[in-house]
């Protein structure tokens, strides 16, 4: 049996509180990518679009996946509202990332790798729809007691996650570590 564990929508203020910033650190975290403003990204698991409209004022286009409507809905609202124009949400089936084969040049998955039941199928998804030398960056959980986020039992190590993308192909660029979480940028 595939563990996963869905963020629940109903507490997206969680994902959008101030402190998350603090503790999170997006710009650190989008900072440490080496980002090109020609790149086509994806944020798999976008969620609220916490990290995708930063990441939409670094890059050319940003393709926001979530299998959420609910989560895509809250985030065309922050579109509309702050007038951004190179995001397009996409609403995802489980297991398959709805974007043709070799088109992004990074895909970002943040505190989701997790949230996948069938983590290596994810992998090899996220693999097809990188072109040539495309990046994967993953940012997750430490496995160990943060007093928030999800439960301890169903996070992955760093080490389980290097293994995994490793498994399905990919090569490791970068390995950081951060307070609450670890950051691998792997390459196709």
């Amino acid at each position: 049996m595939k563990e996963s564990y869905v963020f629940d929508p109903k507490y997206v203020d969680i994902l959008e509180a101030e402190d998350r910033k603090i503790w999170q650190k997006p710009e650190e975290i989008l900072d440490a990518i080496e980002l090109n403003r020609d790149y086509v990204a994806a944020d798999l698991g976008c969620g609220s679009g916490f990290f995708t409209i930063p990441l939409s004022g670094k890059v050319k286009r940003v393709y926001a996946i979530d299998i959420q409507k609910a989560m895509l809905k809250y985030l065309e609202q922050k579109i509309e509202n702050q007038r951004i124009k190179n995001i397009t949400p996409l609403l995802s089936k489980e297991n398959k990332i709805p974007i043709e084969n070799e088109c992004i040049d990074l895909l970002i998955s943040i505190n989701a790798l997790h949230e996948f039941a069938d983590k290596e199928k994810m992998i090899q998804e996220m693999r097809r729809v990188l072109r040539q030398d495309g990046k994967a960056v993953i940012v997750d959980f430490n496995k160990e007691k943060t007093g928030f986020g999800p439960p301890e039992a169903i996070r992955l190590s760093k080490i389980q996650a290097k293994h995994l993308f490793e498994k399905i192909g990919f090569t490791v660029l970068k390995f950081k570590d951060l307070t609450y979480h670890y950051l691998i940028v792997f390459q196709r």
